[in-house]
């Protein structure tokens, strides 16, 4: 709970709330975290594949010992840097799409204006 109150970012604030379902509403952080999903699922441009990672973590927390945990979260920071590496990869070839297609209508507009 230390991480949400230092800071305000969004995934402290899911963090927060997690932690305030688990507590007001005696669910198990399972549940917790499956509706705090569901709360931010349309504020955060994330993908699907990101989101079933999302929801993993959720799934698994509390039910291992903390060794076990810890790994299972390195497994999923690596997974989720591997989608970190696809989005930028689709990033930059969109860049280069959005780029050459400003530079083609501009032309199209100078022709027409000839």
């Amino acid at each position: 709970m230390q991480m949400s109150r230092n800071r305000d970012t969004p995934l402290s604030r899911f963090a927060g709330r997690v932690y305030e379902i688990t507590r007001n509403e005696e669910k198990g952080i399972d549940a917790a975290w499956q509706k705090s999903i569901l709360e931010v699922k349309n504020q955060w441009p994330l993908e699907q594949e990101e989101w079933d990672l999302f929801t993993q973590i959720g799934d698994v927390l509390g039910k291992t010992d903390r060794a076990g945990q810890n790994s299972f979260i390195r497994m999923m920071r690596e997974k989720f840097a591997i989608q970190e590496k696809k989005a930028e990869e689709d990033r930059t070839k969109k860049e280069k799409l959005y780029r050459n297609l400003g530079i083609l209508g501009g032309i199209a507009i100078v022709l027409v204006l000839i």
